[in-house]
């Protein structure tokens, strides 16, 4: 019994050790940036997180427990606190997005692909992906202005387990999902984003792994129309290239996309039938394949923001219209991946879902601009009763 508290003390010395080796090694001020964090704690654990804002600045977020439940969290505008529910059992990859009435959908993984709909009520649960087939890895979620909904998922294998490796793409026709394989190519989708445009028209991006694309398609209505934006020994030696994307559309329609390749976090622009890209930060290789994805959205002045995970610590990246800027939102700690996600309201706050390194809590940084003053450290914030 001695023994095990004297463990259990040592344990707990090493972390506050280690915690403030990590406040040296990644000091979360500095004169040059420009955002100053608090954070928020949601529950007590969580992974796999997504978020969402709405036009009325209320946060939407969904998330995988870590205990079988996949739940929905909400942030009142204008408000400190965190209001969470159950709304089904499964773990796996989750993605949350609002429609235009305000409500938020959910589609998340684990065995099969669901559907969950807030219809102001209650949630309305579907199973898109009904066969034998496992769905084990991302989802991506996206409305179009009338409010129809439009998925994009990785199918691995058949219901025989026999390799199938393509994106599949859903969106409801007449009340019944239609159900059409993006990419016929070799392993391609694993990793996958969407966005619907003004039109109506569907936006994803994702990787080929076996010819190490990073790809971009569009719906014409008739077809999808495929080019490559990014490919393997373009701009460096690395052989993954297109890992961990995120979209979205500039003011003018044109894509924007956050990805991993290799050791390099890039960002990539479309400007009409050509792609400028840019290297981002040097990241190493990942813990797990898990701590690949990168969460990408656009301020109120069309400005790229993204959150990804370098080995466990959680960062930010930025760009201000002449350069990009880096910054440390969590440290490396014990637990190795923060599986974030970030979002951005119509004041140009921007909010960064993550786990938390040290005790495994899920958490979300909340950032505000200092117009210039210079940044302050992440604090946790409290809620107010």
């Amino acid at each position: 019994m001695i023994g095990e508290r004297m463990l259990q003390i040592r344990l707990i010395t090493y972390r506050i050790i280690f915690a403030l080796l990590a406040l040296l090694v990644f000091p979360l001020c500095s004169n040059a940036q420009s955002w100053s964090w608090e954070t928020e704690t949601v529950d007590a654990g969580g992974k796999f997180t997504s978020l969402a804002v709405d036009k009325d600045g209320g946060v939407h977020l969904s998330y995988d427990d870590g205990h079988g439940s996949v739940k929905y969290g909400f942030r009142p505008p204008n408000a400190q606190k965190w209001f969470t529910m159950p709304i089904d059992g499964g773990d796996g990859y989750t993605a949350i997005k609002v429609d235009p009435q305000g409500n938020p959908s959910i589609c998340y993984t684990g065995r099969v692909l669901k559907y969950a709909h807030w219809d102001g009520l209650k949630w309305q649960v579907q199973t898109i992906a009904s066969d034998e087939a496992p769905i084990r890895f991302e989802c991506s979620l996206s409305f179009a202005p009338d409010g129809t909904p439009h998925l994009v998922w990785y199918r691995d294998v058949n219901a025989d387990y026999s390799p199938f490796l393509h994106l599949k793409y859903a969106t409801l026709e007449s009340g019944v999902w239609a159900v059409r394989t993006v990419d016929h190519d070799m392993q391609t989708g694993k990793w996958n984003s969407i966005v619907v445009d003004s039109h109506a028209i569907p936006h994803v991006s994702y990787d080929a792994f076996v010819k190490g694309l990073m790809k971009y398609a569009s719906w014409d209505g008739n077809q999808w129309n495929i080019s490559t934006v990014d490919f393997r020994g373009h701009t460096d030696g690395a052989y993954n290239v297109g890992m961990g994307s995120s979209i979205a559309l500039d003011a003018q329609g044109q894509a924007e996309i956050s990805y991993r390749d290799g050791e390099s976090l890039k960002f990539a622009r479309q400007q009409g039938v050509t792609w400028s890209i840019t290297t981002v930060d040097s990241v190493n290789n990942s813990v797990s394949w898990v701590g690949y994805p990168t969460s990408l959205a656009l301020d109120q002045q069309g400005l790229p923001h993204i959150t990804y995970d370098v080995g466990g610590t959680l960062k930010h990246a930025f760009n201000d219209g002449k350069k990009w800027h880096n910054e440390v939102i969590a440290p490396r700690s014990f637990d190795p991946v923060r599986y974030a996600s970030l979002a951005i309201d119509q004041n140009n706050t921007i909010f960064i879902s993550y786990r938390s390194p040290e005790d495994g809590s899920l958490k979300v940084a909340v950032g505000h601009w200092n117009q210039g003053e210079p940044q302050t450290a992440v604090t946790e914030k409290k809620d107010k009763e």
